[in-house]
């Protein structure tokens, strides 16, 4: 599957030196984590499955691999470079580490596939660029990291935040989610798609788009029969607020002034008006730019101890949050 005849790897640290010590069969065990047997059929470690479609066999060669129904199939350092999101040389340093083997004399540079897709990425696209979402149901860690900011799966699904399998950009396979680097999409109802990876490292693909001016984000679930309005810079956010029992929409960003007319309209109908932006300096200056834009009497207001509203929720909990929306939006 891989040619490791074309990678550079550290002195010593090999496919065949790391066989010396342990076995193809161990280093299975270990990163499956259960004992197995041949041509019987397992739940698959890459993903969620409800019917088991992940097998092992061994080759005419005698090479131990396994095979999954999605297609990915290779040898043990296959399973740990798929499992980790890593290439050949990260997969053979991860096993040096976590066996114990030590056969490595230091740590050794590599290229990750996060840094090889990242480099494709920036050739192929495009604001213009077509992106798809082979959406999957959310697990168990997904379910967690948005419950650390207040956010359930009902508020996910209405703001149609999906936990994505693939990302194909230009119908080509582009990002795939793992267990410690998820993917979420962001739907808009022109059928535009933002993609999300919290979790991804600098030098990587964090954000992706085809949004455009009239994808202001919350927008569809606005719910006018609020008081009061808050116009926030994050989806999550305007996820979060929800949660907190208050009204929200986000442009892209707070720097995108093509969204303020929509945003301006909107205003027209509630009573109060509240702008919440991160507290540095981008935030205050794009809360200022677009107060003044609105023209109406809106109020900028800022969190001292957290960058955002998940975040203070993340950090100090519901209870912090909702204090600071009581303060700031009723005056008390």
């Amino acid at each position: 599957m891989y040619d490791s005849r074309n990678i550079i790897v550290p002195k010593q640290l090999t496919r065949n030196s790391i066989l010396e010590y342990v076995s193809e069969s161990y280093i299975m065990r270990h990163y499956l984590g259960f004992d197995f047997e041949l041509n019987k059929a397992y739940k698959s470690p890459l993903r969620d499955e409800s019917n088991p479609s992940f097998a092992l066999y061994v080759t005419a060669s005698g090479e131990l691999r396994f095979k999954d129904f999605n297609g990915a199939q290779g040898s043990c350092f296959d399973l740990v470079m798929h499992l980790h999101n890593v290439d050949f040389v990260s997969a053979l340093q991860i096993i040096d580490r976590d066996l114990n083997l030590s056969i490595a004399s230091k740590p050794a540079k590599f290229v990750t596939v996060e840094q090889k897709v990242y480099k494709s990425f920036k050739n192929d696209y495009s604001p213009k660029s077509q992106i798809q979402c082979k959406p999957q149901r959310f697990t168990k860690q997904d379910k967690d990291y948005w419950a650390t900011y207040g956010i359930t799966e009902q508020t996910l699904l209405k703001y149609e935040v999906y936990s994505a399998r693939y990302i194909f950009l230009n119908k080509k396979l582009l990002l795939q989610s793992f267990t410690n680097n998820p993917v979420y999409c962001y739907r808009f109802p022109s059928g535009n798609l933002k993609v999300y990876r919290p979790l991804a490292h600098k030098g990587s693909i964090k954000w992706l788009s085809n949004v455009e001016k009239d994808d202001v984000q919350g927008l569809k679930q606005l719910d006018k029969t609020k008081d009061t309005l808050i116009i926030t810079k994050s989806l999550k956010d305007v996820m979060s607020l929800h949660e907190l029992g208050y009204s929200s929409i986000a442009p892209q960003s707070e720097g995108t002034r093509t969204q303020y007319p929509i945003i301006k309209q909107e205003c027209d109908d509630f009573n109060k008006v509240f702008i919440l932006f991160d507290n540095d300096d981008a935030g205050r200056n794009g809360a200022n730019t677009l107060k003044d834009y609105l023209d109406i009497n809106a109020k900028c207001i800022f969190i001292q101890e957290s960058k955002d509203i998940s975040d203070l929720i993340a950090e100090y909990g519901i209870e912090k949050a909702e204090q600071f929306l009581i303060k700031e939006c009723n005056g008390k």
